[in-house]
């Protein structure tokens, strides 16, 4: 005779999938003509983020529910850190050198990869004897230049038809557009989502042309990094504005 005390349910799991998406474009290689910088923001953020996923370890709010995946793109999108629960060490790769910024690659690739990276998690999570419930993924998009891959700008239909693959259901990714100096106010207010109707969208700009490198960086990834720590508690994705940026308030070409 068995009981259902034999064969317990598993216990489940909700689990937050999160994106950090780097533009390494020759543009974030190298300090801005014409300034007195003498660092490039690529640099920076590549030290800040294995800080900041260190830190995120040490929440334990963060380190139960988050896993994170760092990914670069330039004429081609790559892993940096493959989507790795954040109560395991993991190293951030070097970028490979490239020089457009192939959004539509960059897409396309996340909505390839978001498959793998589900599938690889309830595996992982099922071993240890959870159902996991995996919530629909954070994508954190840093960039300081427009759409641009071939020699040639690209038209926005390239691609938002793999946002629209993102966003839509049943993938359902929620996207933070981050802009640096030189990045395109309405592709930013495109490419990211927002509340319910639309209209309020995550997507922040730069205030100033010539912001010191450094500083925006810091104040970027310390603003992904309260956002993830504050929304894993609620499940509700929202994100203070970094300092020194402003959110865009919408496209002005349609």
């Amino acid at each position: 005779m068995t009981t259902q005390f034999d064969n317990p349910p598993a216990a489940s799991v909700r689990t937050y999938l999160i994106y950090v998406v780097l533009d390494t474009s020759e543009s974030m290689r190298v300090p801005k003509p014409g300034t007195q910088q003498r660092s490039a923001p690529l640099d920076h953020f590549i030290d800040l983020f294995p800080r900041m996923i260190r830190e995120l370890a040490a929440n334990p709010v963060t380190n139960n529910l988050a896993a994170v995946s760092v990914l670069a793109f330039n004429d081609d999108a790559e892993v940096l850190r493959p989507m790795t629960p954040l109560d395991r060490a993991v190293p951030i790769g070097k970028p490979r050198i490239g020089f457009g910024t192939d959004y539509a690659g960059v897409l396309k690739f996340l909505v390839a990869q978001h498959v793998k990276d589900v599938r690889a998690v309830k595996q992982d999570r099922s071993r240890d004897g959870y159902n996991v419930d995996v919530a629909r993924p954070w994508i954190f998009f840093v960039t300081d230049g427009r759409p641009f891959a071939h020699d040639a700008d690209q038209a926005k239909a390239e691609w938002m038809q793999y946002r629209e693959q993102l966003t839509d259901p049943p993938t359902e990714a929620r996207i933070v557009a981050i802009g640096l100096p030189g990045a395109d106010e309405d592709v930013l207010w495109w490419l990211a989502t927002g509340n319910e109707h639309g209209l309020r969208r995550n997507a922040f700009i730069s205030d100033q042309r010539r912001a010191d490198p450094k500083e925006l960086s810091v104040s970027v990834v310390d603003a992904i990094k309260s956002s993830i720590s504050a929304s894993a508690r609620t499940g509700l994705l929202s994100i203070r504005t970094p300092v020194g940026m402003r959110r865009i308030d919408g496209p002005t070409n349609g």
